[in-house]
């Protein structure tokens, strides 16, 4: 009891804690010169994500546990590496700009590279976080914003994510004690043991609830069952997909219509009325307007009159007492607007208390887990579990999710070489191809651990694109219904630094095939003309793409200025057949040479990837001899390229990943 009490009196304590004034230049080198248990030199990857706890019913028991309290506020890590200070939400966003007091704090720790782990909060009068209060501070900036950091994982570098978590937090506590940060930047206390008396603190002092961690634990920038979140209460992030006309005196809207997603379908999980003041009606009134539409995203919407639908873009946190039978929420009351949160990434969370692997199985969207009819139960492909394998993907031929993954197993080792490694845009179809289908590039939390990401920037901030290695992580992207993927053609570690080039060959209205493999011949040899090898593909769609490997020592601008520059000089030479613009009013009877694949962030299907379409297409690369014989883009499919694949006695683009050329200038 002793102990919950005094880590519910942290925010008083802490500030105490961190008064240390006028040494840093030694406490660095007193720091860094003891022997830290797991250390090993190594600094931040560029894409470094945070971990994350999954949820649990009770609070486990036992000495090799610590307890933290649970914060209601904004997850934010503090990267300073390679002589720059970012300041990243949980998703991976820069809110460097929008934290400036917090940057400020953290250019004053000592040393110069770390990364700080902690939550951004509002305090009441208590020292209990407020997040209500949180959203309406930010609004205007930082200031008055606590940061409490509990965790360490890399420092002065080091690599500390093997090192065991007290140590970390050992670390952590002598680093803040020594820095200038007190105004700001807390030390988040914990205490080891007693879980239940702490939780039973926690709750009766107003908290959200406490985060329980193995003492010994690493750091794992994913869901991990080492730190385990246990709420007072239920309360978690649905998607806002529909609001409803406000009634009598108030303003705004009535209700929110909430869900979340499912196997990629968002799923309605009832409406919220209450914990609205007159100006968040107004503001998030404003907001749901602009993003009216006429179609409901939800898959099973309910029935009623009064609804207006928009775009499930908008986040927000809602607290509630429980579930109902045909899955609605119970009593209730929304807290806020999540921003840290991507939409996609919001599945129903599930408790429980058990095994590791249990924790996993609690993490996964519930028709993952569920029995669906006699003949299909979950099965296994490749070493990876696939939920509702007999689904049909492809109405018109019958195709199955399982026989899809059989297709991905059969050509893996001939695909992988072009999509692994580099970030990937998927087209994502869960309920089939005829059925909603989506396009997704940044990594949510509900896809797999065999999934990982990069972080890139982008005009609007650092975003989080997805990668995959291995078979596993192929394979599991079939079974959350992707059928297509699209590689950058860059990878992930020298993403400024492509090496190869696409000329994507589409055939407006009345182009006849034969024309589409003269474009194809025609580009062919203008390459061989500049001492450049090119090699063939189908799309799958209606059109052919030669592709040219390039040394990775050429910028984005030097291959968008070549391909637009091989692309303009086509259709000069020959504007009755070619057309350099993408305008779909100049492109009837011409063939569009598309050179902005080239860009950064452009993407083109990838090899043996298979379309969204009808037929189950797949896009082939082929030997140039085999392109006369070749009767249409979508030739081959995914039961007919197998076969294929199996009568060849040498791989028709085997010289591509040891083609590395320079562009010439044209």
């Amino acid at each position: 009891a002793e102990g919950g009490q005094a880590s519910l009196d942290a925010p008083r304590r802490n500030g105490r804690a961190n008064a240390g004034r006028g040494r840093k230049a030694a406490a660095t080198r007193s720091v860094t010169k003891k022997k830290i248990p797991g250390a090993r030199p190594g600094k931040p990857p560029a894409d470094f994500g945070p971990q994350l706890a999954t949820l649990h019913k009770a609070v486990p028991a036992g000495d090799d546990w610590l307890h933290e309290i649970k914060y209601d506020g904004y997850r934010v890590l503090a990267v300073q590496a390679r002589g720059q200070l970012r300041l990243f939400s949980r998703n991976g966003l820069d809110w460097t700009e929008r934290l400036p007091h917090l940057a400020n704090a953290c250019r004053t720790i000592v040393a110069k590279d770390y990364v700080l782990d902690g939550e951004l909060v509002a305090l009441k009068a208590d020292g209990i976080t407020d997040f209500h209060a949180l959203q309406n501070r930010l609004r205007s900036g930082d200031r008055g914003l606590f940061y409490y950091a509990f965790d360490l994982p890399f420092y002065a570098g080091q690599d500390l994510r093997d090192t065991p978590l007290e140590a970390r937090k050992a670390l952590l506590a002598d680093l803040l004690t020594q820095s200038d940060t007190a105004a700001v930047i807390r030390y988040s206390d914990h205490v080891r043991g007693q879980g239940e008396t702490f939780y039973a603190h926690a709750c009766k002092g107003g908290l959200e609830g406490v985060i329980s961690k193995r003492i010994d634990s690493g750091y794992v920038s994913k869901r991990s069952a080492a730190w385990r979140k246990i709420k007072c209460g239920q309360r978690q992030e649905f998607v806002i997909g529909g609001f409803t006309d406000p009634g009598g005196a108030r303003t705004g809207f009535g209700a929110l219509l909430l869900g979340y997603y499912d196997d990629g379908e968002l799923r309605y999980a009832g409406r919220v009325g209450t914990g609205f003041s007159d100006q968040s009606l107004r503001q998030l009134g404003a907001r749901l307007r602009k993003r009216e539409t006429d179609e409901p995203a939800f898959a099973d919407p309910p029935d009623e009159a009064d609804v207006h639908w928009c775009r499930p873009e908008l986040v927000g946190e809602v607290a509630f007492t429980g579930w109902t039978r045909d899955g609605r929420l119970r009593h209730p009351s929304f807290q806020g607007l999540r921003e840290d949160k991507p939409a996609k990434a919001i599945v129903r969370e599930q408790p429980v208390n058990g095994s590791e692997s249990e924790t996993q199985a609690a993490q996964e969207p519930r028709s993952r887990r569920r029995k669906v009819k006699a003949g299909s139960e979950d099965r296994s492909i490749g070493g990876v579990r696939f939920s509702n394998p007999d689904r049909v993907l492809y109405p018109d031929q019958g195709v199955t999710k399982a026989e899809l993954a059989e297709y991905y197993l059969k050509v893996a080792d001939w695909m992988l070489p072009y999509v692994a490694g580099r970030p990937l845009s998927l087209v994502r179809c869960p309920r089939g191809r005829q059925r909603q289908c989506f396009f997704q590039k940044h990594l949510t939390e509900a896809l797999p651990d065999a999934v990982h990401g990069v972080t890139i920037e982008e005009k609007d901030g650092a975003s989080t694109y997805i990668v995959i290695d291995d078979l596993q992580g192929l394979l599991s992207l079939v079974q959350f219904g992707t059928l297509e993927m699209h590689p950058w053609p860059a990878r992930v570690d020298r993403l400024d630094r492509p090496d190869f080039l696409v000329f994507d060959l589409d055939p407006g209205p009345g182009v006849d095939w034969d024309s589409v493999k003269l474009a194809a011949r025609a580009l062919h040899e203008l390459m061989e003309a500049l001492g450049l090898q090119s090699f063939l593909r189908t799309s799958g769609g209606k059109g052919l793409h030669v592709v040219v490997p390039v040394a990775r020592r050429h910028s984005w601008d030097d291959i968008r200025g070549f391909s637009e520059a091989v692309a303009r000089h086509l259709a000069e030479q020959d504007p009755a057949r070619y057309v350099a613009t993408s305008s779909k009013a100049k492109r009837s009877g011409k063939i569009y040479i598309d050179y902005l694949r080239n860009t950064r962030g452009a993407t083109s299907i990838g090899n043996y990837s298979t379309r969204a379409r009808s037929g189950a297409p797949v896009a082939v690369p082929l030997r140039w001899d085999e392109l006369g014989a070749l009767r249409a883009a979508d030739a081959y499919n995914v039961r007919t390229l197998p076969r294929r694949l199996a009568a060849l006695t040498r791989d028709p683009w085997e010289d591509f990943m040891d083609t590395r050329q320079r562009l010439p200038k044209f």
